[in-house]
């Protein structure tokens, strides 16, 4: 047999588990004919991966992004006549590989699953039920004994002939995990969708093939027992619905009415020694059920009202030794960034050409006079944006013209910046601060605060220009640390960025002018716009958020200013965003500076903008955006950091809005009364939302951000209970 290791992962925080699952194909008695590391849309992982295992054949996902995906695309690449696949958090002992194929040189044997043993941080607890141990990707008690045949094996450790992916085609890309998302069952659709094609073949399981599947602490608890249940449940009805409820649910059945009474039965002895989890081992178990037959339930409401249209993926390219065989292989057409091009709407126009590589899609910035006065997404012909179609699109925008008028540089006062970070990625600040340091500004400084946990993490040295001071401020969060580096700066007015942004060389210019210009003015917020869209979950911010700027248009904002809007001045995200914003000294003195409860690195996530912003405008203050005020803003490149970033938006905006009322309790009337129109503008459609009028934004993103909206006010509570001594609360 030649057997071909097939290892998918998605996320650098496995990093070390991946490392242990490639070393341990190399140490197998029977020698893989080769490795492949499939890496799920991840250009980071990709590269390191490929630095790191030599001997090696590490490959993009190039189908649908998910598990699913990711197999699939191991399965086209593969040489071997038979396909194993390890998880990217387990190892494997070194008689794995021998003792998982040897079955299949039996008749009549398409594919075999291991044992998978859970891998405890500490040691095995009590309280988890054995019955349950596929909650965490291992083999669970219920399962037949060594050699006897199964519906189909767990995914963590599997062989399978590669002719059931001729015969089959190949995992369906509507199933399998997603990023961090627990849902799964793709192996158990794809075994039964052969074996109806095949029932002389059958899938056994061998339980001297060992590995070690992780099982970090984050798994041991009741959310995520419960969250995993219900994911099965939401599954299985997908797979009922392609394959029919004999076959999706069989072995479920009689899981349920042998193995788990037994289980139950156990336990009942364990009161008399360990009465507490006895306790939780049983009402895991009853819990546990009770979500998953919901999820089922749930899921088969689901897919009965919206039917499944997915279609296995062929892969019978793989097998294809002669030329005159067509190839159905038919793979998502992979992820390509999208281009940014600005155009100077002023004219002349002509033909532009984008890069190679890129989508047909193009975002382009209508510029004058070097400031962006409209966007709008164009389709490149050919590699090309046509001069006819960049004429309209100018003139769509011809009657904008930007109100900048200058001061001189006499007139300009002296200005402090302050960029606070934890230095997760050294090379964004020094990117970051160099820019700065690019600024057309005659008197300013750059004041880095090093807000980070441990000094042992590398930081950049900034010693070799005097305009840049590095500060240490060792109370965690955003909010202290922009305290402390207004409280050292020398300007007249601080402006504050973050160390993953890029600044525009008049950016400090144009906060300088409008503050010279509107002498009323005690806040200045800017115009944020993407650095780059080089991946899906990066347009999918500026697509449903707007970005971080949904206005190109000077605005100047008073308590009494948006008469028409019903929401003013409680809608988030109006005057501006903490990567570039601008005060006045005396007014970050007047409100008392930035709320220590508020804001990343606290339990609230965020809202201490908003917080800032709302103060100055409710306390009789004025706020001006000035879109010449340029910063463009790295987003995040994956979608498990978008995942974390929306969630942490949920929390960080109902933190802001118990924040207020805490303080104020008169607040709660105000926003119970704008209550129904925030809802409304909350629903509406997200391609309203989006600059350039379309929307490929994922519905359970919505749910997510929701999910951190009602966490708000729990974490707003234990933040404010850590600083409720701050002299800034």
């Amino acid at each position: 047999m030649k057997p071909s290791v097939i290892i998918c992962a998605y996320t650098l925080d496995r990093w070390d588990d991946l490392v242990d699952a490639v070393n341990s194909c190399a140490h197998q008695t029977l020698a893989p004919v080769e490795v492949i590391v499939i890496i799920d849309y991840n250009d980071e992982l990709e590269r390191r991966a490929k630095d790191a295992f030599e001997g090696v054949e590490v490959i993009a996902n190039h189908f649908t992004k998910g598990l699913s995906g990711a197999r699939n695309s191991g399965v086209s690449a593969a040489r071997g006549d038979v396909l194993v696949f390890l998880d990217d958090d387990a190892y494997a002992e070194s008689t794995w590989l021998e003792e998982l194929c040897r079955p299949l040189s039996l008749e009549g044997v398409a594919g075999t699953g291991g044992w998978i043993v859970p891998n405890w941080p500490a040691k095995p607890p009590r309280w988890f039920p054995s019955t349950f141990l596929w909650v965490l990707g291992c083999s669970y008690q219920g399962l037949p004994e060594n050699g006897a045949a199964i519906r189909n094996p767990i995914g963590a450790s599997m062989a399978m002939k590669k002719e059931i992916f001729s015969a089959a085609g190949g995992f369906t890309s509507g199933l399998g995990r997603v990023g961090t998302v627990p849902l799964g069952c793709e192996e158990t659709e794809l075994c039964i969708r052969y074996s109806h094609n095949r029932p002389d073949q059958k899938f056994v399981i061998a339980r001297d093939a060992i590995v070690h599947h992780r099982v970090p602490n984050a798994r041991l608890s009741t959310k995520y027992f419960l969250s995993r249940c219900w994911a099965e449940g939401l599954s299985k009805a997908a797979v009922s619905r392609l394959v029919g409820a004999g076959g999706g649910l069989s072995s479920e059945a009689s899981h349920v009415t042998k193995a788990i009474p037994l289980e139950i039965f156990s336990t009942l002895a364990m009161f008399a020694t360990y009465p507490r989890d006895a306790l939780r081992r049983i009402s895991l178990i009853v819990s546990g059920s009770l979500v998953a037959a919901a999820g089922l339930l749930r899921g088969t409401v689901a897919v009965r009202n919206s039917p499944l249209h997915v279609e296995p993926v062929d892969l019978r390219v793989g097998q294809v030794e002669s030329a005159n065989m067509p190839s159905t292989l038919s793979p998502q057409e992979p992820w390509r960034p999208i281009a940014i091009v600005g155009i100077d709407i002023s004219g002349p126009f002509g033909d532009i050409r984008i890069p190679e590589g890129h989508n047909e899609r193009v975002w382009v910035e209508g510029m004058r006079r070097g400031q962006v006065v409209g966007r709008e997404e164009m389709i490149a012909v050919d590699g090309c944006l046509l001069a006819k179609n960049i004429e309209e699109f100018a003139g769509r925008f011809a009657g904008c013209e930007p109100a900048r008028d200058e001061v001189d540089d006499a007139d300009l006062p002296r200005a402090s910046v302050v960029v606070p970070t934890i230095c997760r990625h050294p090379e964004d600040l020094v990117r970051t601060v160099r820019h700065l340091l690019e600024l057309d500004y005659p008197d300013f400084e750059v004041v880095v605060v090093d807000n980070r946990r441990s000094a042992k993490d590398a930081f950049p040295d900034f010693s070799g220009d005097t305009r840049v001071r590095v500060v240490k401020e060792s109370e965690p969060g955003i909010s202290a640390a922009r305290n402390h580096g207004y409280q050292v700066a020398t300007g007249d007015f601080i402006a504050f960025t973050d160390d993953d942004v890029i600044v525009d060389s008049q950016w400090l210019r144009a906060m300088a002018n409008r503050f010279v210009l509107s002498p009323e003015v005690d806040a200045v917020g800017g115009l944020v716009l993407p650095a780059e869209l080089a991946t899906e979950p990066q347009v999918w911010f500026e697509e449903y958020y707007g970005g971080f700027s949904r206005s190109l248009e000077l605005g100047i904002f008073d308590a009494s200013s948006c008469p028409d809007d019903p929401v003013y001045p409680y809608a988030p995200g109006r005057f501006a965003a903490g990567c570039n914003m601008a005060f006045r000294r005396n007014t970050l003195q007047r409100i008392g500076g930035f709320r220590l409860e508020l804001g990343t690195g606290t339990p609230a996530r965020g809202g201490e903008d908003l917080a800032a912003f709302f103060e100055i405008i409710t306390t009789g203050g004025t706020v001006a955006f000035e879109p010449a005020a340029l910063v463009r803003h790295f987003h995040r490149r994956t979608q498990e950091e978008f995942e974390l970033q929306v969630h942490a938006y949920g929390v960080g905006l109902a933190a802001f809005f118990v924040c207020e009322i805490w303080h104020r309790p008169s607040h709660l009337f105000e926003i119970l009364r704008r209550l129904p129109s925030g809802v409304r503008w909350f629903v509406r459609s997200r391609s309203e939302r989006s600059p350039v009028g379309t929307s490929h934004y994922p519905p359970h993103l919505r749910r997510i951000q929701i999910r951190g909206i009602i966490q708000g006010p729990s974490s707003y509570l234990r933040s404010a209970i850590a600083h409720r001594r701050s002299p800034s609360v």
